[in-house]
């Protein structure tokens, strides 16, 4: 007769290992959490270490840049009262060379350019430095939307034109006539085109002849009207006559 031997598990050391490894693992889980838990913390704590001083860091150029700024503001506003002072001129002197032209010519300072003028050169000399400041730096930004030619007329009537970002000069032939003018400004544009839409003429004239003076200012009408429809409707051409100017230095 067979006997069958039973196999008897023993079900509590096995619960009690179970319990011991589960500790183990919680344990570790902890000890691990406490450990990120810290190195974050000290991640913020350096973090706002850093943090502050940035702060102090801008804090301190914020300070150098204002007192940077106000040196700055103090000496544009010496520069705009020296350029103040320049037109703090009498009334008797501005009536005296702001006159009009004769009115047989085209171009020169009209009667309501000279009260312009007059308005203009009062203000200035009643305004702050830095506003003195302000409007050269307001010309000079309005001067880089448009293109400059500069147009003389010199003493044999020859033209003397500079133009072009380079400030190339040309010289012409003599101009005896409107037509002759116009003719020669076309063929100079044609080697230096426009850049901008805006392009303004600045005309002046030294010791020449009436007729070759008279050329030119009655060219300019004529040629606006040519060089707007050569360069099409988005282009835009003025003109300026200021008179009589000196002979400028070719070296310049």
């Amino acid at each position: 007769m067979m006997h069958v031997r039973r196999l008897t598990l023993q079900l509590t050391p096995l619960l009690d290992l179970m319990l011991i490894v589960i500790f183990a693992q919680y344990m570790e889980v902890r000890i691990v959490a406490t450990q990120e838990a810290d190195r974050l913390a000290k991640v913020r704590e350096s973090v706002t270490e850093e943090n502050a001083a940035l702060r102090q860091q801008v804090d301190q150029w914020e300070l150098q840049q204002r007192s940077i700024d106000q040196s700055r503001h103090d000496e544009r506003e010496q520069l705009g009262q020296l350029v103040r002072e320049l037109f703090k001129i009498p009334e008797a002197t501005l009536t005296k060379f702001l006159q009009p032209r004769s009115k047989n010519e085209s171009g020169g300072i009209s009667p309501a350019d000279v009260a312009d003028l007059k308005a203009r050169f009062q203000q200035l000399a009643s305004s702050r430095g830095d506003e003195i400041v302000d409007h050269l730096l307001t010309f000079n930004e309005m001067r880089k939307q448009f293109d400059v030619w500069e147009l003389y007329m010199q003493e044999d009537g020859s033209l003397l034109i500079t133009i072009g970002q380079d400030r190339q000069r040309i010289k012409s032939q003599v101009i005896e006539s409107a037509e002759n003018f116009v003719d020669t400004i076309l063929q100079v544009s044609k080697k230096f085109p426009t850049t901008k839409n805006s392009v303004l003429m600045l005309c002046s004239y030294g010791n020449c002849r009436l007729r070759h003076r008279l050329a030119m200012s009655r060219g300019l009408p004529a040629l606006a009207e040519r060089l707007k429809g050569d360069g099409g409707s988005t282009q835009k051409f003025d003109y300026a006559v200021f008179g009589y100017r000196p002979q400028p230095e070719l070296g310049r």
